[in-house]
């Protein structure tokens, strides 16, 4: 089969591997959509350190069930499917939390640990097998992952945020990638009533009062903490997310939080240690939290009954193929040429037949 192989920093190729073979309790899945997320951006440049080449990357798709191993009853051939990308033994301390993020033994597929879904085909454990509804198409069922991820966060800032910032009704999201426009449309399923949406891309800002930001802010025009502040008589919001792996946004992030707030960091800091001011967080009390783990039901549920219309997003469509030089040319990174408006991109294995 054909599949996209990191081979370490810079080196990425479209090579014939083997067909994977399940082993019991797995699935091998027959590629159909893979979206494109920044942390694949992460591994190309060798920033994001836990993954190990070579390796076949990508980590957000699904397909039609191909094959299973034993022992899998849930699915069977011919079945839609998404897959969960977090992998867990389910016996550890955090496993039997619901932690499956910290997981002693886990990994991720196509990052850390086991092989991606670049690929004609894939394997996954059956557990991490969603059945994907009718009501969703391929290219959508690709940023199901994408929403996932915040699903998740909205669960661990309801959990952590009792008691200290009660039904937070004012909210910044810093960060206008989908997740970021997915963290406004959360927020307003979850009551808030003003949500600020902060980046440097007008392109991108844009999309956000379909997903529910009340207030857009270029940060190349305008002061972001200044507006925030103004925006909420001077005392900042309720809970402030970082979501687009920026040194500079997480230090407006703690100073757009008002005292005993909540600072959530989303967004991915491949190049390591970033300075930050302290002492916001231990005089104002702040509570700050991260995140390793996704959420696919929600997920799955708002994107079936159109809670959360992900169709807008999806503005490039690859074949298998075209993925290495997408890379290699830093047209997606960069936003060069014909990605000039790159918002979210899906990696489809049939592309270029179905346009036969």
């Amino acid at each position: 089969m054909k599949a996209v192989v990191w081979n370490g920093p810079f080196d990425i190729a479209l090579k014939d591997v083997p067909v994977p073979t399940p082993r019991k309790e797995e699935v091998l899945v027959r590629t159909k959509v893979v979206g494109i997320c920044g942390s694949d951006i992460e591994i190309y440049n060798g920033r994001f350190k836990q993954s190990v080449p070579p390796m076949i990357i990508g980590h957000e798709g699904g397909g039609i069930v191909h094959a299973v191993g034993g022992g899998v009853r849930s699915v069977k051939p011919g079945d839609r499917v998404i897959v969960e990308c977090v992998l867990s033994c389910g016996q550890c301390e955090y496993c039997k939390q619901g932690r499956f993020g910290l997981c002693d033994n886990g990994g991720v597929l196509g990052m850390v640990g086991a092989q991606g879904e670049y690929a004609e085909y894939f394997v996954a454990p059956e557990k991490n097998c969603h059945r994907l509804p009718d009501e969703i198409s391929w290219p959508e069922a690709g940023l199901i992952d994408t929403l996932a991820g915040p699903e998740y966060a909205m669960s661990r800032i309801t959990a952590a945020s009792q008691g200290a910032v009660a039904t937070p009704r004012t909210w910044a999201i810093f960060g206008p990638g989908p997740a970021g426009l997915f963290f406004c449309a959360l927020a307003k399923l979850q009551g808030a009533r003003k949500v600020f949406l902060v980046g440097t891309r007008e392109y991108r800002l844009e999309y956000g009062p379909q997903f529910g930001a009340d207030v857009l802010i270029n940060t190349g025009r305008d002061d972001a903490v200044d507006v925030i502040r103004s925006g909420t008589e001077g005392k900042g919001v309720d809970v402030v997310i970082e979501a687009a792996g920026s040194d500079a946004a997480l230090t407006q992030c703690i100073r757009s939080v008002k005292k005993g707030g909540f600072v959530f960091i989303y967004g991915v800091f491949g190049m390591g240690p970033v300075p930050l001011d302290i002492q916001p967080i231990q005089f104002f009390e702040l509570i700050v939290h991260g995140t390793a783990n996704v959420l696919y039901p929600p997920a799955i549920e708002h994107i079936k009954t159109r809670a959360i219309r992900v169709d807008t997003l999806v503005t490039h469509r690859l074949a298998l193929e075209e993925v290495p030089e997408a890379f290699s040319q830093e047209l997606i990174e960069k936003k060069l040429e014909h990605y000039a408006h790159y918002m979210k991109g899906v990696v489809m294995p049939d592309l270029k037949e179905e346009k036969r």
